[in-house]
């Protein structure tokens, strides 16, 4: 496990856009931390500067103590689960968990009864062991989203990123992996940092949250606390005021019935 920390990091484009400012964060050892607030405040960006996908224009990004500003993406030792799936149409199940694992070079390189090993792991965490023979196009949505989940779990990460992962899934499949994702970190311990737009989502998977707005930081805090003691009206609005609209929906319909 280890712990992740932002210094002072701002994001800002060749047009002048600063897409993130002045960022000071930290993520505990093992924590499950959620990114949350509207699209475009600057949570995906964020999480790509952490995964060596967007350069940093100013400040410190740390991994367990190391500066990382300007390491390669492929050498922070992060593993990444996008919102597409992004698995290899004409592999197998076995061999998309498998395939990172297989590219390794030099000292990451594993011989291959440790790959069918890691493999074996994962698809038993996530209840993938009858599908290992299958391609992508046979699986569920949900299940194809394990296959992506368990990609990035395979190579054991020192850091596990999400972004928006469960967008393209119904809502009772995004409620089942979200029980999933949050029993697998339980498990595992895995420092996990997750974004997501959506409120219910962030207040049921996060230790803590860290709410941005137009590319600030605006509260950063466990859910319940943020929730009863928001830190400013633009958490109020986007978060309590949000949260309490759907319980008061829900409540009415179930009068109804």
């Amino acid at each position: 496990m280890v712990s992740v920390k932002y210094s002072g990091v701002t994001k800002q484009y060749d047009d002048g856009f600063i897409a993130v400012e002045e960022l000071n964060l930290d993520v505990n050892d093992g924590e499950f931390l959620v990114l949350l607030g509207p699209s475009g405040c600057g949570k995906s960006t964020t999480l790509r500067m952490l995964a060596g996908l967007e350069e940093v224009t100013s400040g410190e990004i740390q991994i367990d103590g190391v500066t990382v500003n300007h390491l390669p993406a492929g050498a922070r030792g992060l593993g990444m689960v996008f919102q597409s799936y992004a698995l290899y149409p004409h592999m197998t199940i076995a061999d998309n968990l498998s395939f990172g694992l297989r590219m390794a070079k030099g000292a990451a390189k594993l011989t291959s009864d440790e790959i069918k090993q890691r493999v074996q792991e994962a698809a038993e965490m996530l209840d993938l062991v009858d599908h290992l023979d299958k391609r992508p196009r046979e699986l569920s949505g949900g299940q194809r989203q394990r296959v992506a989940l368990g990609r990035a779990l395979v190579r054991r990460p020192k850091v596990l990123l999400m972004d928006e992962p469960l967008s393209n899934l119904d809502a009772e499949l995004r409620h089942q992996m979200r029980n999933e994702i949050r029993r697998l970190h339980d498990e595992l311990g895995t420092t996990t940092i997750y974004v997501t737009h959506d409120q219910i989502e962030a207040m049921t998977l996060a230790d803590r949250i860290a709410i941005l707005d137009k590319g600030v930081l605006q509260q950063h805090d466990a859910p319940l606390n943020a929730y009863h003691n928001p830190a400013n009206e633009f958490v109020k609005g986007f978060l309590c005021e949000h949260i309490d609209d759907l319980v008061n929906t829900a409540n009415s319909l179930f009068k109804n019935d």
